[in-house]
């Protein structure tokens, strides 16, 4: 579960829980508080009745109290009855109620005397306990109004804050996966005061550390790999000039002059692999474009590998789509790649294979594919073929330096094309690169 939905899932449950607390408190107060109108109600009823009783006591006069207890019991539908004693015992007070049944009991006494009179109230309980009821729904529907109301802007304010943190956190993850990509020196935004600004700074610091190791790390690179090239080639060469006088030697000392020079000139290779992707990190490598036939660059690639893949027995096929066209490149480095596609095809393709090249020139631009029919490519290994100095699985025994494919992808990407690999239906492994129409480069 991801942190945007658990905060958002946290605010939100802890806005219905206080919001659920208060309308539970709020809800028992209106409750007492409709409990306590009702009672005080019913005591300035009793005064005032207990006040006309008095008046009617010192007047003598018992008619008047009969009339006003009359007039109330008729007047408060709480009220459910009245009796009265003028000294001759309780007897109930006739009401003038409209028809209707009165209300029933039981009910809540108050007894009063003033003087020589005396009455009885008898308030209704099931009235005063429907009106509770009234009163408190209203009190109910309101609150819950009230709280969906609450919810709502509790969701969208946990969501719009949830979106700002979290916001933040996945810049950094985007800058992070940045820098695990090999772009150091990437910056994150540290403004702010809170933990995440300090997440931030902190990444800054690590991402400069890391560019400036990255910078000294390539300035070694390039250095040893130039220094490099000059001694591997006068190895290689006085290896050749001593295998052009081969007959003045044994045919041991002959085959360790023929291991010295293929060994020198593969390694060889790989300095100069080194140095054409230091080259294009740092942005020195200069594209020599020109308009170019790109299916014609492909068939000569093909042509060049014919010799090669019949001493494998292997079918070269070449498909290409699309008439011919002009394509501003740089041909030696497009070549290169071809190669690089095309030779790695014939090597992990067994003897009676296939390897074709599918070219196709439109208007998504150049399209390349070589397909074959080896072992094909294992689960995961698409992801990081193209990383420098990654092999897969199949080439244990077929030799490599892991530099092919990477300077490959960067030449690719120097002309504002991609590469990608996958395995195809029929078995194998197809490795494809695009370049677009009006290519720029980087």
């Amino acid at each position: 579960m991801k942190i945007f939905h658990k905060l958002s899932a946290t605010m939100i449950a802890a806005a219905l829980t206080a919001s659920a607390l208060l309308s539970i408190i709020f809800f028992s107060f209106q409750r007492g508080t409709v409990r306590s109108a009702q009672e005080a109600r019913l005591v300035t009823l009793s005064r005032a009745a207990e006040a006309m009783l008095s008046e009617a006591a010192l007047a003598g006069d018992p008619l008047m109290a009969v009339d006003y207890l009359s007039d109330l019991a008729s007047s408060r539908p709480e009220l459910a009855s009245c009796e009265l004693d003028i000294g001759r015992g309780m007897v109930p007070v006739k009401t003038r109620r409209k028809a209707g049944a009165p209300p029933g009991g039981p009910f809540i006494t108050r007894r009063i005397a003033a003087g020589r009179f005396s009455a009885r109230l008898n308030f209704s309980s099931a009235f005063l306990e429907t009106e509770r009821k009234t009163l408190l729904s209203a009190v109910y529907r309101d609150l819950a109004g009230a709280f969906l109301g609450a919810m709502a802007a509790a969701a969208l304010l946990a969501l719009g804050i949830s979106w700002h943190f979290t916001r933040r956190l996945k810049r950094l993850a985007a800058e992070a996966a940045a820098i695990g990509e090999g772009r150091f020196g990437v910056k994150a935004d540290a403004a702010g005061s809170d933990e995440i600004a300090e997440l931030g700074a902190a990444f800054n610091r690590m991402s400069e550390k890391l560019l400036e190791l990255e910078n000294v790390k390539k300035q070694f690179t390039a250095s040893i790999t130039h220094e490099l090239r000059s001694p591997l080639g006068v190895i290689e060469t006085y290896a050749g000039l001593l295998l052009k006088e081969k007959e003045r030697f044994t045919e041991e000392d002959a085959s360790v002059f023929l291991r010295i020079k293929e060994n020198a000139a593969r390694l060889a290779n790989f300095v100069t692999a080194m140095l054409d992707l230091a080259k294009i990190e740092r942005g020195k490598m200069e594209l020599r474009l020109s308009p170019e036939d790109p299916l014609a660059i492909a068939k000569d690639a093909a042509d060049f590998f014919r010799a090669k893949a019949g001493e494998k027995n292997i079918k070269l096929l070449l498909e290409p789509a699309g008439g011919p066209a002009k394509v501003r490149l740089d041909r030696e480095l497009i070549t290169h790649v071809l190669s690089n596609f095309i030779s790695n095809a014939l090597k992990f393709t067994p003897e009676g294979g296939t390897v074709t090249v599918r070219a196709s020139l439109g208007g998504s631009g150049f399209r390349t594919e070589v397909s074959d029919t080896g072992p094909g490519l294992a689960p995961g290994e698409a992801e990081r073929l193209f990383s420098a100095f990654t092999q897969g699985s199949a080439a244990p025994g077929h030799g490599g330096t892991g530099l092919g494919l990477a300077l490959a992808k960067a030449i690719v990407e120097l002309h504002g094309g991609k590469t990608g690999c996958l395995n195809s239906g029929e078995g194998g492994a197809v490795f494809w690169f695009e370049i677009p129409p009006e290519m720029s480069p980087q």
